[in-house]
């Protein structure tokens, strides 16, 4: 079980941009790929660390209606912590990560 969040879990709020591709009892790895225009509702991840395979922009949008706009690069790790968002591309070009997230 990730959290009490489950109903706002990225699997289950934006199928198309998110896969698992491996979970075991302490962690789930998720391949996000999302296509210049996507959009993600929001929805919510667990502590989580991710590898960035494509380059790109995408546009994060909290709870509270701050966005941020973050340019993105190959071989970048980013590690933004639990939490809600929105997420959607921005730019030309389609953004790949690898991401593993920890279960608590």
């Amino acid at each position: 079980m990730l959290s009490q969040n489950d109903d706002k879990d990225a699997i289950a709020i934006a199928p198309d941009l998110h896969k698992v591709i491996f979970e075991n009892d302490t962690f789930r790895v998720l391949d996000v790929i999302v296509p210049p225009g996507a959009k993600a509702e929001m929805h919510w991840h667990p502590e989580n660390v991710s590898y960035i395979a494509t380059a790109g922009i995408l546009r994060f949008t909290k709870p509270d209606g701050t966005t941020r706009d973050i340019d993105l690069v190959i071989g970048q790790v980013t590690a933004p912590g639990e939490g809600s968002h929105i997420v959607e591309n921005i730019g030309i070009t389609e953004v790949r990560a690898i991401q593993v997230e920890l279960k608590k």
